[in-house]
């Protein structure tokens, strides 16, 4: 099934200031991820992100704030466990969830598989997802693929957002891809 804009809910899982520099490849994840948040702004996706008891683990990072329509502090490592997550997440039934973020092997996986078994369709940009080590990665990758949950890749859901070289939102993502590169 392909992405559209208009059935879609971006949600960003802990890209916060203090977990970002302990992230294998930091600097590639954030730059993956910051890649999709321009592509979901340009093709009008609306932008959530969760932060992990932000006292301890920092704001989400600079780089990604002005995107963020909706920022939601969490306790559970699954945020689909949070009350607060669940009503805010009640007004958008029937979207699909598109996911990315830190850690892959813990609160990714966890919300991804949360979600999943409250009947949501849900979508991992797994190439803006990271993990302290590469192998914890590499295992919630098995994971959530085992698990039935599709692994997509931001360029992925960027062109199915924008549908045709022709719509408004093409070059905005075009641009968005060649600065990432």
């Amino acid at each position: 099934m392909l992405l559209s804009a208009e059935n879609s809910l971006l949600l960003l899982i802990d890209y916060q200031t203090k977990l970002m520099p302990a992230i294998a490849e930091g600097a590639r994840v954030l730059n993956r991820a910051r890649l999709l948040t321009d592509a979901a702004q340009a093709c009008g996706v609306p932008i959530w992100a969760t932060e992990q008891y932000p006292h301890g683990l920092g704001e989400t990072v600079p780089a990604l704030i002005p995107l963020i329509a909706r920022r939601l502090t969490k306790t559970h490592f699954n945020a689909a466990a949070e009350a607060q997550v669940q009503d805010a997440l009640a007004l958008w039934q029937g979207r699909r969830i598109v996911l990315a973020g830190c850690e892959a092997h813990v609160c990714l996986l966890q919300t991804a598989l949360g979600l999943k078994s409250q009947g949501w369709a849900v979508s991992v940009a797994f190439d803006a997802c990271g993990s302290r080590h590469l192998d914890d990665k590499a295992l919630a990758r098995d994971r959530l693929i085992n698990a039935g949950l599709p692994l997509i890749s931001v360029e992925m859901a960027a062109f199915e957002w924008a549908e045709h070289k022709d719509s408004a939102a093409f070059k905005a993502v075009l641009g968005a891809v060649k600065r990432a590169d």
